[in-house]
């Protein structure tokens, strides 16, 4: 029997028995569509954090003081100006933080001081709403300026105009002259979206004054790559001179970080929670394809007089056996295909309504038409041979 027959007759049997096929297929559309989806999710959600480290800047450095009860030596204001000698080093900003509630004519709200150099705007691309920041000059005289995240200044001025406007941080009246845009991630820093950006110089004089034997003390120093240097070649000489200047011969009592390496780990944990997301909705597979081999050892039992009446006219084994095991891998194939439209129509209305754009790569519906097919040739090979070895008289006899 030519093989279209053979597909026919199995979409015959198949279409009788409409409701008992598609529940047989319901196994696998839940596990197709979960596995499209959570690998969707996997691809955009490493492309969504590679697209925000960029905006980051992979060639940016971070010095940031080790944690731990051990005696160490603080970073501080000399640190981050010896570092500006580096070879390697294009551009250096010392940073300070603390959270501090801000006050405007009456209103008041939870934002974070970040003690900044001018130039670090620059370094890490701040996106600006409205305004400006502020200039090298501004910072080298104090000046009382503040730039405000998107997301305080939406909060505490309520849809006014914040430039201009005076606000009191710490009981120090500034001046708003820029306001950042609302965005996901910013690397290091945090609470972006509620921050208050000045200058370091006024910070450490006014807001935080921050003193040690050392000298000014300082909590992270930010550091750009010169062009035509590597991150590793920075990252070597930085450690060099901080261990020198810190005096140190054992442990480190700081810690160096770049945003290549955290990208690298979270990919690598992306990538491993992908993999077992997916082998966890695999399970649904294997339990998709007992079903298919349960329904079609029943169709076989339902269809024993057919069988025998079929091999009673001269059916081979293996016309039997190819009849059987095409309705099995057809079931599997309807069923992958429904799952990888449903699990691509997941992935397209999660992208619709958050910020992670899901991405259903073209290797991921490969791997699902080909997993469905393999489920149904492998669980309806068993009820196939069954069915291909029935005794024609036998058969024929069953009520």
């Amino acid at each position: 029997m030519p093989w279209y027959e053979n597909l026919r007759v199995a979409a015959t049997a198949l279409w009788a028995n409409r409701l008992r096929t598609l529940l047989t297929m319901l196994g696998l559309i839940i596990g197709i569509s979960s596995v499209i989806l959570i690998v969707a999710l996997g691809v955009g959600t490493q492309k969504f954090v590679k697209d925000q480290f960029k905006s980051f800047g992979t060639n940016i450095v971070v010095v940031i003081e080790a944690p731990g009860p051990r005696t160490f030596r603080p970073l501080t204001m000399a640190d981050a100006e010896a570092l500006r000698q580096v070879s390697a080093v294009n551009r250096v900003s010392p940073f300070m933080a603390q959270f501090a509630k801000v006050v405007w004519q009456g209103r008041d709200s939870e934002g974070r001081i970040y003690g900044i150099s001018a130039n670090l705007a620059d370094m890490l691309s701040f996106p600006l709403v409205k305004g400006r920041f502020f200039t090298e000059q501004e910072e080298k005289s104090r000046a009382r300026v503040v730039v405000v995240g998107e997301s305080l200044a939406r909060d505490l001025f309520r849809g006014e105009d914040p430039l201009g406007k005076r606000i009191l941080v710490k009981n120090q009246p500034l001046t708003v002259i820029g306001v950042t845009k609302q965005v996901a991630m910013k690397g290091y820093l945090g609470y972006v979206e509620r921050g208050l950006m000045m200058p370091i110089t006024l910070v450490q004089e006014t807001l935080l004054p921050s003193n040690s034997p050392f000298g000014q003390r300082i909590e992270q120093i930010y550091i750009e790559t010169k062009p035509g240097e590597t991150i590793e070649t920075t990252t070597f000489q930085v450690t060099n001179l901080l261990r020198r200047r810190h005096q140190i011969t054992e442990e480190d009592d700081f810690f160096i970080g770049n945003a290549q390496e955290i990208l690298n780990v979270f990919n690598a944990i992306a990538a491993g929670l992908t993999v077992l997301l997916g082998l966890i909705a695999a399970i649904s597979l294997v339990v998709g394809g007992i079903n298919i081999m349960n329904i079609m050892l029943v169709s076989v039992k339902e269809r024993t007089r057919e069988i025998g009446l079929r091999k009673a006219l001269g059916a081979s084994e293996e016309v039997i056996l190819a009849q059987f095991v095409i309705e099995a891998v057809l079931i599997s194939v309807l069923g992958g295909a429904i799952g990888i439209t449903l699990g691509t129509g997941a992935a397209t209305a999660v992208a619709a309504i958050s910020p992670l754009k899901p991405e259903v790569t073209p290797l991921a519906v490969v791997l699902a038409v080909t997993v469905a097919g393999g489920v149904g040739l492998f669980f309806g090979i068993f009820p196939a041979r069954q069915a291909a070895r029935l005794d024609p008289i036998a058969a024929l006899r069953t009520e």
